[in-house]
């Protein structure tokens, strides 16, 4: 086949000459259409990585259902007879949204306890209802917690370790953000009533895992900043947070107060993670026993992230400084994500936990392998 740009014969000058100037106007066109097709996807690369809001859906009013179950491998570095492969847990979740009204609930389940002070082998992970106001969302019923940064690990960081993070609770909630232009300032403000006995925790660190304290009247809030600039973003937040720790059975009670700055720094596809963390509580005596998440504490949190398409590549370094206690906690977690398809997930992580007590320190390494289906 010809291309419409060809010279059809070489002896006549007038084709010549009008095949040359079709052939201009051809090449022309060409560089037109794919000058406006190079326009196009460039306004929606831009778009995308400033995060303007692409066109609503229509809202079909039917809960949406999602099922996951998690695998998890537990592979020590020396210890090899502690070698443990389980079924981690399976979940149920369904989001609804009509309008201004939206709930989600998600129930979890194993065969056993995931935790010895678990009151069962099912349990409630999260469930509410919110309503959409001028000022923010409302919610109420058992909420997540907005306070810091997120727990990006598989087998959680010593944040979640202690009882901040990965920690629902029943009470009620707002949250909203204001945007201008490409930057989003966001709020939430929480109160827990009281807490259920369901954490990531350790048994034996923090108000979950306690038989003789319960939680009252915590509350919470959070604020951040997202500077957004497309090809990278700065995001600094404070946190604040503060719940009275009563006795079940008498008087007794203290207060516990906990302070975090954080900040979240993007480049493309590279991000890295700070935060900083202060508690008031009951300060441990020194070489007694005692719950380390009621300690006074310091504590800070490092991470960098590479996400691309189908793979993640992550460290994360945390540490916890018990001042009554005088002891120091590390856990170093070097990790890496695959995602072949949509609904699968395969983890490698890897984990360096150091204690450091005055009697010497304590070292536990170990491989944690995890695979989530859902669907």
């Amino acid at each position: 086949m010809k291309r419409n740009f060809e010279i059809e014969g070489r002896g006549d000058g007038v084709l010549l000459g009008e095949t040359r100037a079709r052939r201009v106007r051809n090449i022309t066109i060409v560089l037109r259409r794919r000058a406006l097709l190079l326009a196009i996807f460039a306004a929606g690369v831009v778009s995308a990585a400033r995060g303007e809001d692409a066109p609503e859906q229509t809202e079909s009013g039917l809960p949406k259902f999602r099922f996951e179950a998690v695998l998890h491998d537990y592979e020590p570095v020396s210890d090899r007879h502690e070698r443990l492969a389980e079924f981690f847990y399976g979940a149920l979740a369904a989001d609804w949204t009509r309008g201004d009204f939206a709930a989600k609930a998600e129930v979890r389940g194993r065969d056993g306890r995931f935790r010895p002070y678990y009151d069962g082998s099912v349990w409630l992970e999260e469930g509410w209802a919110s309503v959409a106001t001028p000022i923010g969302a409302v919610s109420a019923g058992k909420i997540p917690r907005d306070f810091g940064l997120a727990d990006e690990s598989f087998n959680g960081t010593l944040f979640s370790v202690n009882g901040v993070t990965r920690n629902p609770d029943w009470g009620a909630g707002l949250a909203g953000e204001k945007r201008w232009g490409f930057d989003t300032c966001g709020w939430s403000a929480r109160y827990y009533g009281q807490n259920d006995h369901v954490s990531w925790e350790d048994d034996g660190r923090n108000v979950e895992s306690d038989p003789l304290r319960v939680l009252r009247d915590g509350l919470e809030a959070r604020v951040f900043y997202l500077l957004n600039q497309g090809l990278w973003t700065l995001k600094p937040g404070l946190s604040v947070a503060s719940a009275r720790l009563d006795d079940r059975t008498g008087p007794d009670s203290f207060r516990r107060t906990d302070a975090a700055l954080d900040m979240t720094a993007t480049f493309g596809p590279f991000a890295l993670l700070l935060e900083g963390f202060t508690r008031s509580g009951e300060r441990c005596a020194p070489g007694a026993a005692c719950r380390l998440g009621y300690d006074d504490a310091t504590a800070a949190l490092v991470g960098f992230r590479a996400e691309f398409p189908t793979v993640t590549y992550r460290y994360l370094y945390s540490v916890w400084r018990y001042r009554g206690a005088e002891a120091t906690e590390q856990l170093h977690q070097p990790g890496i994500v695959w995602m072949p398809r949509k609904g699968l997930l395969a983890t490698i992580e890897y984990s360096a936990r150091l204690m450091t007590t005055a009697s010497g320190t304590g070292v536990v390494k170990a491989f944690q392998l995890g695979l989530s289906v859902a669907f």
